[in-house]
């Protein structure tokens, strides 16, 4: 049975929950003078005037004026505009999770490659090392075969020389 992707239903929720909290600010900006006077308005006000600011440049005409807005407009497009930021800073935040929580687990993974990869490469240098003290012993056992065969043939020369000297008396 395939496991729940928990992880990624909690920030579904979670996002889900942002879209309220997100109008929530923009209802609480709006009702708020001191928010409203000290926040919100400055805010519409400076990315209003980036925003005439970007698109009169592009067009060509780079001296352009740029009017402040009502403060019905400012309001409205401020508390827009920390909405909308709040939204995207939210999903932001899930995305560089996933992405982070995606690269560790890459990382374990490739870790667990690693240490797998040298546990196999330092058995193959013990069987490597096993294998030529095998070649050692090998020879060493041919050498003390052959000794004992020398000997074995000296001991059928001394035998057969003691019997050609004491013949059997039957």
């Amino acid at each position: 049975m395939p496991a729940l992707p928990l992880g990624k239903l909690a920030i579904l929720a979670v996002k889900q929950i942002a879209k309220p909290i997100s109008k929530g600010l923009k209802n609480g900006a709006k009702n708020s003078t001191t928010l409203k006077n000290y926040f919100i308005m400055p805010v519409a006000q400076g990315v209003h005037w980036v925003d005439v600011k970007v698109k009169t440049t592009l067009m060509g005409a780079s001296n352009a004026q740029v009017h402040k807005l009502n403060e019905k407009l400012a309001v409205e497009y401020g508390s827009d505009f920390i909405s909308e930021f709040f939204l995207y800073a939210f999903g932001s935040a899930i995305v560089l999770f996933e992405y982070n929580r995606s690269a560790n687990k890459e990382e374990r993974k490739e870790e667990k490659i690693r240490e797998n990869t040298e546990r196999m490469e330092n058995e193959l240098r013990k069987l490597q090392n096993d294998s030529i003290e095998s070649v050692f012993i090998i020879e060493e056992q041919g050498a003390e075969i052959r000794s004992l065969q020398r000997q074995v043939g000296n001991l059928h020369s001394q035998i057969a020389t003691l019997k050609e000297r004491f013949p059997d008396p039957s």
